[in-house]
């Protein structure tokens, strides 16, 4: 894996620094040849500046002015060497170190011949040096001499190495420059960006689900934030999702669980009722013939009583667990609530009266009507007003309201009321509240497997009236026809 930071320096800078390599160097080609025949010019328009005075001399046979006039030249500091040659070809006069052998006047006698400027390269004194030719030419037009003028080759070549070199250091300080500029702007542009980004991932990644990448920056890395961002909320929301799926399948599971429990004590409750129903019968009746003997004392009564108190409580919780595991597979039908209230008050006045508890009734609506099945429906109110009356100090009041579409049925009481961490347990089997001795511990299981089946609502709240619990059914209200 590369680096961005790399990337850049390879695909971006090495090319750039190549290609402006490439450009310099052709620049300084270019720059030499430019300086190079500058140089040469200058040698050019000083030995035609020196034509004049060396020919007036040279026509007037004054050898000491033209030797005064190379010597003159000579003094500029530019020149390596100055001579003078005459028709033949012949050295007249000299001014420099070198002095041309025969080979150089053999020569001069052939640019004499030729009659024309001329600038070349050549060795002059076993030096490398570059020299210009200018004819010397009477009234007449007759050439009378030669003009030689000559400079080293190497003080041209040290002035381009000198323009070589600086160019090639300047190049190197822009490179160097232009490196900066590109690690300094990959930083400041992308790099703490990029870092910033990863830190992000990585808080994630630790355990920062709710993070989120900041948005700025260049428009492509804002853009990757916030991607980042959108994605984050996405696996957020899927998380979610999932949650609700996973408790939802948690809670069919709980109910398929809870179907298979009751199946199992549905037959199990079939086969105790079965065996337990003949001999409790037998033993109720034979301790109503034992209560009518008249030799039978008071404490033998009460036993006999107690008995028979016991053998019904048998049977009321043999009779509750069937209703516990019941289920009524016929078709849903239209229930007259007020009418259904009415029948299961009825029923359970008996009981109020005896234990000393007033039942108090707001007025029931007749228009009221709820989808379900009437003997479920009713086996869940006689047992919420039941467990309400076993409660009970001395009051207990059915109360009817209209809420959102719904009708709520709610039983208070004026008992101890339900601790607030007891009101999911008190819906188990065979948990019980209130007096000890009171109830079977079905009675609120059999009401919560009923709101289960009518998909109903069933809460337990504080009662505002009557002080003790308020225990609330919340039933889908049939809408009338037409």
């Amino acid at each position: 894996m590369k680096s961005l930071r790399l990337q850049l320096i390879l695909l971006v800078f090495l090319p750039l620094t190549v290609l402006g390599t490439v450009v310099v160097w052709m620049t300084h080609h270019a720059v030499e040849g430019l300086l190079e025949h500058r140089l040469q010019k200058e040698i050019e328009l000083v030995a035609r500046a020196m034509r004049v005075p060396v020919e007036r001399s040279l026509l007037a046979g004054d050898l000491g002015g033209v030797q005064d006039t190379l010597d003159a030249v000579f003094d500029i500091g530019r020149v390596y060497g100055a001579y003078v040659y005459d028709a033949g070809g012949r050295r007249v006069a000299v001014a420099g170190e070198a002095r041309p052998g025969p080979r150089e006047q053999i020569e001069a006698a052939e640019l004499v011949a030729l009659g024309e400027e001329l600038g070349r390269y050549a060795e002059l004194g076993g030096e490398e040096v570059f020299s210009y030719f200018v004819p010397l030419t009477g009234p007449a037009g007759r050439i009378e001499g030669l003009l030689q003028v000559v400079r080293l080759e190497q003080e041209i070549a040290e002035q381009l190495e000198e323009l070589r070199v600086l160019g090639w250091l300047l190049w190197t300080l822009v490179m160097v420059v232009m490196f900066a500029i590109v690690l300094i702007g990959h930083r400041l542009a992308v790099g703490r960006h990029v870092e910033r980004l990863v830190q992000s991932m990585a808080r994630v990644e630790a355990g920062e689900p709710r993070h989120r990448a900041q948005v700025d920056g260049p428009d492509e890395l804002a853009g990757v934030a916030g991607a980042l961002n959108r994605m984050l909320d996405g696996l957020d929301r899927m998380q979610a999702e999932l949650d609700v799926e996973r408790q939802e399948r948690q809670y069919m599971l709980e109910q398929m669980r809870q179907q298979e429990h009751l199946a199992a004590l549905g037959r199990f409750s079939s086969g105790v009722a079965h065996e337990l129903g003949a001999p409790l019968t037998v033993i109720d009746g034979d301790t109503r013939r034992l209560q009518q003997h008249e030799d039978l004392g008071d404490d033998a009564r009460r036993r006999l009583e107690r008995m028979r108190r016991q053998v019904q409580r048998t049977r009321e919780l043999i009779s509750q667990l069937m209703e516990f595991v019941r289920s009524d597979h016929q078709p849903a039908e239209s229930v007259e609530l007020g009418r259904l209230l009415r029948r299961t008050l009825a029923a359970m006045r008996p009981e109020c009266e005896s234990r000393g508890i007033e039942l108090s009734v707001d007025e029931l609506p007749d228009e009221i009507r709820v989808r379900g099945w009437e003997v479920r429906l009713e086996h869940a109110l006689v047992n919420l007003v039941r467990n309400a009356v076993q409660a009970a100090s001395s009051a207990v009041a059915v109360v009817v309201e209209r809420r959102n579409g719904s009708v709520v049925v709610a039983v208070e009481d004026d008992g101890p009321g339900v601790p607030a961490g007891e009101r999911e347990r008190i819906f188990e089997p065979f948990h019980t509240r209130g007096k000890e001795g009171r109830g079977t511990g079905l009675g609120l299981a059999i009401v919560k497997s009923v709101a289960e089946e009518h998909q109903a609502g069933l809460n337990v709240v504080s009662s505002h009236a009557l002080g003790g619990s308020r225990f609330e059914l919340v039933l889908d209200q049939e809408a009338a026809d037409g």
